[in-house]
């Protein structure tokens, strides 16, 4: 879409593998939240950043500080929602090693760490503990967009970790089609904790 309006002006933009996080608040798009999520205004923490690069040429400059939202300066609402104790009170930045982000997207091979309690699981990539309470997300979090439904096969070959090209065609082009194909490898190691089933 971003190409459809700069190409026709004689503009050029691809992907850029960057820190986006960093970048969506030094840019001033978002501020960071206590949980080191961003947030922006009117849309909460609930998006997906994704950074081009462009020969595109751009007069302003809007580069910043790093900063919290001033919500959160009052507020711990994701400090004690936190089931792994992730988010410290005596600094900013998250104890990564214990957020249930950073193990839902660990390799398939390796398995979530004992200390983990399987009831602690909510999605099946990241985690929504801290979000779903915060208080920036309050007149958003109820945006529900129809997400992917497999049915019992479908979701039988995942959790077997079935390769993807072996799924069924119509499979294939839902998970495609929710943008799940970079996480498929993730998908049947994530789906264990929410099911049982005879392999």
């Amino acid at each position: 879409m971003l190409l459809s309006i700069l190409k026709p002006q004689g503009y050029n933009a691809e992907y850029a593998q960057i820190p986006v996080k960093t970048l969506s608040v030094r840019s001033g798009l978002a501020k960071y939240g206590k949980n080191n999520i961003t947030y922006i205004e009117g849309i909460g923490s609930f998006y997906r950043l994704v950074a081009f690069y462009s020969d595109y040429s751009i007069e302003e400059d809007n580069w910043q500080e790093l900063r919290m939202m001033d919500l959160c300066k009052n507020c711990s609402a994701c400090v004690r929602n936190c089931p792994t104790g992730a988010i410290p009170t005596d600094r900013f930045l998250l104890r990564a090693g214990k957020c249930l982000t950073y193990h839902n997207e660990q390799p398939k091979d390796i398995p979530f760490p004992d200390w983990i309690d399987q009831s602690w699981h909510n999605c099946l990539v990241g985690c929504l503990h801290c979000q779903l309470v915060c208080p920036a997300n309050n007149k958003v979090k109820d945006w529900v967009e129809p997400g992917p439904i497999f049915n019992e096969n479908e979701t039988r070959l995942m959790l077997k970790g079935e390769k993807f090209e072996d799924l069924p065609n119509y499979t294939q082009i839902t998970i495609n089609q929710y943008d799940l194909i970079d996480y498929y490898d993730l998908l049947s190691r994530n789906l264990s904790p929410f099911f049982t089933y005879d392999k």
